[in-house]
């Protein structure tokens, strides 16, 4: 049994190897029949075979060249975003370089400042060192030229300065200061001590014994005429002195005047002199005149102040005989003119009767009715509308300013009398004023 076991077991081992290798043969059969069927076939569809294989390959490659060409030219954002970064970090670093080079600087700066400091303080010890000296010699030099009775005041000179040329002096540093260039003025805008201003011929009378008190000093109507010719700031900053010695001269007349005018007409409210005083300044804002400053210096009185639109007394003061001094109204608004023209229909008689007093008649130089009027360039050429054109009042009603008064030459604003002159005019005038301002309400 055992004789057989053993002689069974070789002939198992050779038929698994015998098995094997013709497994593996008819595999290889099985492939090299497979690959020369598809090479029959590939040949049985292409003509060219072998040559069409590589020429697929090619096309190929050139569509992924061309393909890796298009994405090198076209950048992509994540290219951009590290072009970007690269460049800021290059500008970071630049910086960076640039505040090191700035520290370094500065530091050398300091120690150079410091360095100076310390040379300042040594020569500021050097110098009181050798003043200590000086003053002692100068105290030794007194004394020996007390005693000396040849001492004079020119060897006490000549001592001082030689002991002061043995002084060191400290190092001067040199400052560069840029070169400007050579431009031709304005004449417009040339410095106030250079520009020549305007003289007027004009002679203000100074009245014998100085000046009067219930008249306008002569100074003020001299600023007047000397501002007509220059009218312009820079004059007025070089005179704000003379313009305030005006102001205050002016204003002391107004107080002269409203005590007087509030006997004649107690309706004139009470205020003070500088609220019943213009602003000297013009509104150029929508003016073609651009000059700052008015030609006179103004008040006005009524029963609602300045800037009531109720009939009042007004006075100017200005050179070259433009002096002048009126009552009533002057321009009103259009409601306030409607009802003064409803007034002079309703109420005509009376209002006659006012410009035909004598009072009138001394104020106007003996006109009387329409013409005692002050001229009024904006009067209208025919009838206002809404009245009759054929009304007897109809010169009346096509004017629009409805006040008297009269003019001042120089002599007579600086004149003794002056305010007396004034208050007349206004008297003269009160009875216009008040019916004035009874139609206007």
């Amino acid at each position: 049994m055992a004789l057989s076991s053993t002689s069974s077991a070789p002939s198992r081992n050779t038929r698994a190897s015998s098995r094997a290798s013709s497994r593996t043969d008819s595999a290889a059969l099985s492939k090299s029949s497979t690959n020369g069927s598809s090479e029959s076939a590939t040949s049985k569809r292409s003509p060219g075979g072998k040559n069409n294989s590589t020429m697929t390959k090619t096309k190929t490659k050139a569509k992924a060249k061309a393909k890796a060409k298009a994405t090198k030219e076209i950048p992509t954002k994540a290219t951009k975003r590290r072009a970007i970064t690269s460049g800021v970090s290059l500008r970071k670093r630049a910086k960076k370089q640039v505040s090191e080079d700035e520290e370094e600087e500065n530091d050398q700066s300091e120690d150079a400042d410091d360095d100076d400091d310390e040379d300042q303080d040594d020569y500021q010890e050097q110098d009181n060192d050798d003043d200590d000296d000086d003053d002692d010699e100068q105290e030794d030099s007194d004394a020996d030229d007390f005693q000396d009775s040849s001492f004079t005041l020119k060897s006490k000179s000549r001592a001082q300065s030689s002991a002061k040329s043995t002084k060191k002096t400290p190092p001067t540093t040199k400052v560069l200061t840029p070169k400007t260039k050579k431009t031709t003025a304005n004449p417009d805008f040339l410095p106030a001590s250079t520009k020549k201003f305007l003289e007027s011929p004009l002679k203000i009378p100074h009245p014998k014994g100085g000046p009067v008190a219930d008249a306008i000093q002569p100074e003020t109507l001299e600023f007047i005429r000397d501002l007509k010719l220059n009218n312009d700031r820079e004059y007025m900053m070089l005179n704000q002195a003379r313009c305030d010695d005006a102001k205050r001269d002016f204003l002391d007349f107004i107080r002269m005047v409203k005590e007087g005018l509030r006997e004649a007409d107690p309706d004139v409210m009470d205020q003070e002199p500088k609220d019943s005083m213009m602003r000297i300044y013009r509104d150029i804002r929508f003016s073609i005149d651009k000059r700052p400053y008015k030609n006179k210096l103004a008040c006005h009185f009524s029963r609602g102040g300045r800037k009531s639109i109720a009939a009042g007394y007004y006075l100017g003061v200005s050179s070259g005989g433009e002096t002048f001094v009126g009552c009533g109204v002057w321009d009103p608004s259009g409601p306030v003119l409607t009802r003064i023209r409803q007034g002079l229909v309703n109420h005509s008689d009376r209002f006659k009767a006012i410009l035909e007093t004598d009072a009138i008649k001394q104020v106007t130089g003996g006109k009387t009715g329409v013409d005692a009027l002050r001229p009024d360039p904006s009067s209208l050429k025919t009838g206002p509308v809404g009245f009759d054109k054929n009304h007897p009042m109809i010169e009346f009603l096509k004017r629009k300013c409805f006040a008297i008064g009269r003019s001042f030459d120089d002599k007579q604003v600086v004149s003794e009398g002056f305010l007396e002159e004034v208050l007349r005019t206004y008297d003269a005038g009160v009875d216009l004023v008040h019916i004035l301002n009874e139609w206007i309400g």
